[in-house]
């Protein structure tokens, strides 16, 4: 590429940037070029934000392109409020404030320092270690509810859902609590710990035959989470393609 290329390049996509979008390159490597072709394999038109937090996820859809409905489930009562936040102004994204499980109930919700790590599950000693900003804070009471049992609210028979699970180890209760609509999801999301970060909480390999179980195969991932001190890698996204 030559200098003047290069400029008008740059230009353009600073341009683009200071209008809160993205271009992204026709590059295989990138893993947001990526994903948009599988949205378009797909022919995704919903996506189910599971653990949203305060919807840096929702966020990246939009600068992919993604225009489709975007329903953000998020039950920490401060991410919650960001979520909101985030989702103001886009007609087309809606935020729920409870979390999904296997079935329908009340659990207490670990709130961590950094939010994001927040978690029904206990947290490992791993995980502080190797994020100490991670730690519990305090817990705070949060309703449960089945995927599957309220997902007609949100979407239609006709649509075509992206699940995506971000739920600090609480992964499988979430598919367990969507088995019955998984007919609708021909592709997952999920973001899977290499080693114990949970209590109770699976890592990749158990995921992995469990989704097999479900129908699912990974076709892709991207790396989320290193150890802040030796750098080795703890959790990955991994999407699933419905076989």
């Amino acid at each position: 590429m030559n200098r003047a290329a290069h400029i008008l390049k740059t230009a353009i996509r600073r341009a683009a940037n200071s209008l809160g979008y993205d271009i992204v390159g026709h590059d295989s490597k990138s893993p947001r070029w990526r994903m948009a072709q599988f949205f378009a394999q797909g022919h995704i038109t919903t996506v189910f934000d599971v653990g949203a937090n305060r919807g840096a996820y929702g966020w990246e859809l939009r600068q992919m392109g993604f225009e489709g409905a975007i329903v953000s489930f998020e039950p920490l009562k401060d991410a919650f409020a960001q979520l909101l936040v985030s989702a103001k102004g886009d007609p087309n994204w809606r935020v729920v404030n409870i979390g999904l499980g296997e079935k329908d109930e009340a659990l207490l919700l670990n709130v961590a320092a950094n939010s994001e790590s927040s978690s029904f599950l206990p947290m490992l000693a791993a995980h502080e270690d190797a994020a100490p900003e991670s730690r519990y804070l305090n817990q705070e009471p949060a309703i449960i509810r089945r995927l599957d049992g309220l997902s007609r609210d949100y979407a239609s028979a006709a649509d075509r859902i992206f699940l995506k699970i971000d739920t600090q180890g609480f992964e499988k209760h979430v598919l367990e609590g969507a088995r019955g609509m998984l007919e609708q999801v021909p592709l997952i999301q999920i973001e899977c710990s290499l080693v114990p970060l949970y209590g109770d909480g699976d890592i990749i390999e158990g995921l992995i035959a469990f989704l097999r179980g479900l129908g699912y195969a990974p076709i892709d991932t991207r790396p989320t989470f290193h150890h802040q001190h030796n750098h080795h890698l703890m959790q990955i996204d991994v999407i699933f393609l419905r076989q």
